[in-house]
């Protein structure tokens, strides 16, 4: 990308990114830390894998007020509201954890839909960017896992589990990539 073939609006947009790439680099290695963790755990109970689904939540939450500070106009709205939601969702988590596994599946397999299709839309609003296929990558992936889940009517807590931690990872490399993607932009910006 060319700093002087952008629009004025493009560059405040392509600075506002690349000002804070490293803000991506810490979410996507928190995302990763948390995919390992869960995966790496075999649950035996229900208030475990409520506690991942809370912090699951609390992390969607800081990703969206990452891309809220960066957002300009109504995506940053977009992205606030949708952190606001995360974070009450995190807070239900674990304040009600006595529903089954059946309700709180739903709450992830939804969850995990509706970030993915945000991710699918932002990465596409993005395309002149450098590794926006990442984002579109890790939405694709988010979909995926949430519809299955919503379609899997034997949903069990290992299952759960795994489709978090499968998110969390694939969540982890895109915001990691992201952040490099946006550090190079800085260097280039800066030299245009």
């Amino acid at each position: 990308m060319n700093g002087t073939e952008l629009t004025e609006a493009e560059r405040d947009v392509a600075e506002a990114y690349a000002g804070s790439w490293w803000l991506f680099v810490v979410v996507g290695i928190l995302w990763l830390l948390l995919g390992f963790m869960i995966l790496s755990y075999r649950p035996s109970s229900i208030s475990i894998t409520v506690v991942f689904i809370a912090l699951v939540f609390a992390m969607g939450a800081a990703s969206l007020f990452a891309i809220a500070f960066v957002a300009h106009g109504g995506w940053r709205i977009v992205a606030a509201i949708g952190g606001v939601i995360a974070i009450l969702a995190a807070i239900g988590a674990l304040v009600w954890p006595s529903p089954t596994v059946l309700i709180v599946s739903e709450f992830v397999a939804w969850y995990l839909l509706i970030r993915g299709l945000f991710d699918v839309v932002v990465a596409l609003m993005n395309t002149h960017l450098r590794g926006w296929w990442i984002t579109l990558l890790a939405g694709i992936v988010a979909i995926a896992l949430g519809a299955w889940a919503i379609g899997n009517p034997d949903r069990s807590v290992l299952l759960l589990v795994t489709i978090l931690g499968v998110f969390s990872l694939f969540h982890g490399v895109g915001d990691l990539v992201s952040g490099f993607q946006y550090r190079r932009l800085k260097k280039e910006l800066a030299s245009a």
